[in-house]
C-alpha cells in the first residue's frame, strides 16, 4: 500500500521509486495536482522533453477505449528510452481501463493519472493505494510552515531575501491553489528585480487582494478623525463603484474589532497580545492603522459608535439609493468625534 501524504509529496515526485508504474495524482488543489503530474513525467523522461515519448490522453478517450490505451502503455520508443503516458481523469471512471494494467505493468513506461477530488474508499484511488506498483499523491493547499519555504524557496532562486512581515503577510494571502501562488510570487520576485530584499510595501504593491483598498482607507481615515483623508478616499471608493450599503457593513465590522481590541487592553493586554487572542488577520498597514485607532479609541466610546454604524446599515439597507450619502455622512460623522481616549 503506498499513499504518499501531502507534506512530503513535492521530494516523492522528483525521486519516485523506479520500480512504481503508476501514478494517482489527487485532491483540492488543482494547481498542486498538475505540478506534480509535471514533475512525475519529467522524472520519467529525465527531464527531456520529448513528444515521442510523452501521450496525453483525455480520460474520456481512456475509458472509451481501453485497447488504445494498453497499445499507448506498451509501446516502445522508436529511439529507445522510457515513455509516459499522462491520462486527465476529468471525471471519467477509468478502472476498468487500468486494471488489467495493474496485473502487467509495462516495463519502460509510467502512468500518470490526473484527478480532481476523491473521498476516501472511491474506487479508483483504492486500486492505487492498493496496487504494488502503484502510488496515491495527496494534493492539498499548502500549509503556513510549507509555504513559507516556498516563498523563502522562489525568491532565493531570484536571489532576494523576504522579510519577515512580508513573509508572514504573503503566507495569508496565497496558498489555495498552487498554480496561483507561484504566479503570484512570480510577479512579485520581477518587481522586485534589482533590489535585495522584498519587503511589505513590495506584496502591497504587486500581490493580487493585498494593496490597501479605498474602502479601508476611507474607514481608517474616519477612525483616525481624519476629515480630509474621509473626503479623498470615499470619493475614489464611490468613483471606482464601491457601494454604501457595503461600506456600511465593513464600518460595523471594523467598529466590532475594534472594540474587542479595546476590552482586552483595558483589561491589562498589550494590542498585539490582543490581536493574537482574537487571532485577528490582518496586512501589516492595517495592522498599524489599527493600532493607532486602538490607542484613539475606549470601549464606551467605540460602544456608542456601533450603534450609529447599525442604524447607518440599517438605512442604506431600507434605501440603496441614499446609501452612498448615509454613508459618507456616517464616515464624517466618525471623524468629527475622533478623539484621544479620556
Amino acid at each position: 500500500m503506498t499513499t504518499i501524504g501531502n507534506a512530503t509529496a513535492d521530494a516523492y515526485v522528483k525521486r519516485p521509486p523506479r520500480e512504481t508504474r503508476f501514478f494517482l495524482v489527487h485532491g483540492i488543489d488543482e494547481g498542486l495536482i498538475h505540478e506534480r503530474a509535471k514533475a512525475l513525467v519529467e522524472a520519467a523522461l529525465a527531464g527531456k522533453a520529448d513528444p515521442l515519448r510523452l501521450s496525453r490522453l483525455g480520460g474520456d478517450a481512456a475509458a472509451r477505449d481501453p485497447g488504445a490505451l494498453a497499445d499507448e502503455v506498451y509501446a516502445i520508443a522508436m529511439f529507445g528510452g522510457s515513455r509516459a503516458v499522462w491520462i486527465e481523469a476529468q471525471g471519467s471512471d477509468l478502472l476498468p481501463a487500468l486494471a488489467p494494467l495493474f496485473s502487467r505493468p509495462p516495463p519502460d513506461c509510467v502512468v500518470i493519472v490526473e484527478a480532481g477530488s476523491l473521498r476516501r474508499g472511491a474506487a479508483l484511488r483504492t486500486a492505487f493505494e492498493t496496487a504494488e506498483n502503484a502510488a496515491s499523491i495527496e494534493c492539498y493547499p499548502d500549509d503556513e510552515r510549507g509555504l513559507g519555504k516556498l516563498i523563502e524557496a522562489e525568491a532565493r532562486a531570484a536571489g532576494l531575501a523576504v522579510a519577515a512581515e512580508a513573509r508572514d503577510y504573503l503566507v495569508g494571502l496565497l496558498g489555495a491553489d498552487r498554480l496561483t501562488t507561484r504566479g503570484e510570487i512570480a510577479k512579485l520576485t520581477l518587481y522586485a528585480r534589482g533590489k535585495e530584499r522584498i519587503e511589505v510595501e513590495d506584496v502591497e504593491a504587486v500581490v493580487s487582494n493585498a494593496a490597501p483598498s479605498s474602502l479601508d482607507a476611507a474607514i481608517d481615515a474616519a477612525l483616525l478623525g481624519d476629515v480630509a483623508g474621509v473626503e479623498t478616499s470615499a470619493r475614489r471608493y464611490f468613483a471606482e463603484g464601491g457601494d454604501g450599503g457595503l461600506l456600511a457593513m465593513f464600518l460595523g465590522r471594523r467598529l466590532a474589532l475594534l472594540h474587542r481590541l479595546r476590552l482586552e487592553m483595558e483589561g491589562g493586554r498589550s494590542f498585539e497580545a490582543a490581536m493574537a487572542t482574537l487571532g485577528a488577520r490582518i496586512s501589516p498597514s492595517g495592522r498599524r492603522a489599527l493600532a493607532k485607532q486602538a490607542e484613539r479609541w475606549s470601549s464606551s466610546a467605540l460602544s456608542k459608535r456601533l450603534a450609529m454604524a447599525a442604524a447607518l446599515a440599517a438605512r442604506a439597507r431600507r434605501d440603496p439609493r441614499l446609501a452612498e450619502i448615509f454613508a459618507t455622512r456616517g464616515l464624517w460623522s466618525l471623524a468629527s468625534r475622533a478623539r484621544p481616549r479620556g
